[in-house]
C-alpha cells in the first residue's frame, strides 16, 4: 500500500520543535522496484505520520524517481561519473536544520566482499557519516548489519555510535556490533498495525496451487532451490511464480523465470487479501515471505541471510524458516504437503501468528516511543 502525502513546494520553513510541525530527514532508501525496500519506505513513512501530528518530510534515496509516489521532495544518493549531486552535498552539510533524522530500515550496512564495502560506503557511507555529525538527534529503524570482514567492524561500529537510537532486528547483529545504543526490535515489515491485524484471521482454507519465489544467491539460483522445484513438479503440485525485485543487481526476473518459467504472478494478485483462497508460498527473499504472510498465505522461507531467521522467530514460525544452502528439500517438500493437504497443520500456524499479536503491537508502541522521545 502506497502512502500518499501532500506535495511541498518551495523551501521549507524553519525548523519547528515539537511534536507538531516537525521536519524530518528519511535516509538509506533504495528503491521502490525492489518491493521489499519500497515496502519499508512505505512503513516508516507510516510510521513517522503516526507519530507526529504535522510533518515536513524528505528524503534520501538510491533510486529516487521510483519514489515519486510519496508526493515530497527525494535527494539522490547515488553518486554519479561526477560524483555526488550538489543538491545532495547540501542536504548533508544541512542536516542541523532539520527536527530529526530517520534511517530506513533493512540491510545496507554490510562488508562482507570488497565490492560490497565498496558500494556501501559510497552511497550509505555519507549518510550514517553525516548524521552522526550533526546536532539532530537521529533514529535508526529495524536493520541488520554485518557482515564484517577486512577488519571494517571498526569503521562500522564508529559510524553506528554516532547515532542517537539504533534499532536491530537480529540478535547477531546485536552481538556483533556490541553498542549501548542498539536495541533489539522486529523488522517493521512484521510490527506495523496492518500486519498484525492480518493475524488474527482464523481462515484455514488453501490454494492447491503453490507460489515459488526466488532470488540468486552468490550469482545463481541456487541448487536446492532448483531440486525443491523438480520434487513439486514430480509430485504433481502446480507452481507459480512471483517477481518480489526488477531493479538493476536484484533482479530476479531470470532465476525466476529458469525455476518456474514465464508468465510469473502480479503484485495485485500475490498481495490481495480480504475473500480469496490462501497459498503456500516458498519464498527466497525475506520481504516477498513477510508481505505473504501478511496477505494471509502461509509461508515457508528459505533464508540466505541471519534476517529471516529472527524474523521468523519474532512471528512464532521458526520451524518454518530454513538455510537456503543446506536445507534438505525433502523436508520442505514435506512442509509443501502437509500445508496443502492437512487442515490442523494450517490450524496450528495460523494459531501460533495469532499469539505473537500483543508481542509485536507492543514492539511497535516502543518504535514510536523512541522516535518521540526529545
Amino acid at each position: 500500500q502506497r502512502i500518499l502525502l501532500g506535495q511541498q513546494r518551495g523551501r521549507p520553513p524553519p525548523p519547528v520543535r515539537g511534536v507538531g510541525g516537525m521536519r524530518i530527514l528519511l535516509l538509506h532508501a533504495y528503491s521502490a522496484h525492489n518491493r521489499g525496500d519500497g515496502l519499508l519506505v512505505d512503513e516508516s513513512v507510516a510510521l513517522i505520520r503516526s507519530v507526529f501530528d504535522d510533518v515536513e518530510l524528505e528524503v534520501v534515496a538510491s533510486d529516487p524517481d521510483s519514489f515519486s509516489y510519496v508526493g515530497v521532495p527525494v535527494y539522490n544518493a547515488k553518486p554519479g561519473r561526477r560524483g555526488w549531486s550538489r543538491e545532495y552535498l547540501r542536504v548533508l552539510r544541512n542536516l542541523d536544520s532539520y527536527d530529526l533524522l530517520v534511517g530506513v530500515g533493512g540491510g545496507y550496512l554490510r562488508a562482507g566482499k570488497p565490492v560490497e564495502m565498496l558500494k556501501c560506503l559510497l552511497v550509505m557511507g555519507p549518510q550514517i557519516f553525516a548524521a552522526g555529525r550533526s546536532s539532530t538527534r537521529s533514529v535508526y529503524l529495524p536493520q541488520s548489519i554485518g557482515p564484517f570482514r577486512f577488519g571494517s567492524v571498526h569503521l562500522f561500529r564508529a559510524l553506528v555510535k554516532r547515532i542517537g537510537v539504533y534499532m536491530l532486528r537480529d540478535d547477531r547483529s546485536m552481538q556483533e556490533i556490541a553498542l549501548a545504543n542498539c536495541v533489539r526490535l522486529p523488522d517493521l515489515a512484521i510490527s506495523s498495525p496492518e500486519f498484525t491485524d492480518s493475524l488474527s484471521s482464523s481462515d484455514s482454507s488453501v490454494d492447491d496451487t503453490v507460489i515459488f519465489t526466488t532470488r540468486a544467491v552468490g550469482g545463481e539460483l541456487p541448487p536446492r532451490v532448483k531440486e525443491l522445484g523438480r520434487l513439486l513438479h514430480a509430485a504433481n503440485i502446480p507452481v507459480v511464480g512471483y517477481v518480489q525485485s526488477a531493479i538493476g543487481g536484484n533482479n530476479d526476473t531470470e532465476v525466476q523465470r529458469e525455476l518456474t518459467g514465464d508468465n510469473p504472478i502480479s503484485s495485485e494478485e500475490y498481495l490481495r487479501q480480504g475473500d480469496y483462497p490462501r497459498r503456500v508460498v516458498v519464498a527466497v527473499r525475506l520481504h516477498a515471505a513477510l508481505m505473504a504472510l501478511k496477505a494471509g498465505h502461509y509461508v515457508i522461507h528459505l533464508a540466505y541471510e541471519r534476517k529471516g531467521f529472527s524474523a521468523f522467530e519474532d512471528v512464532g514460525l521458526p520451524e518454518w524458516v530454513h538455510n537456503v544452502n543446506t536445507f534438505t528439500p525433502t523436508e520442505v517438500r514435506a512442509q509443501v504437503e502437509a500445508l496443502l493437504h492437512d487442515e490442523s497443520v494450517r490450524a496450528e500456524y495460523r494459531r501460533r501468528l495469532a499469539e505473537q499479536r500483543e508481542a509485536l503491537e507492543q514492539k511497535y508502541a516502543r518504535m514510536s516511543e523512541i522516535l518521540r522521545e526529545q
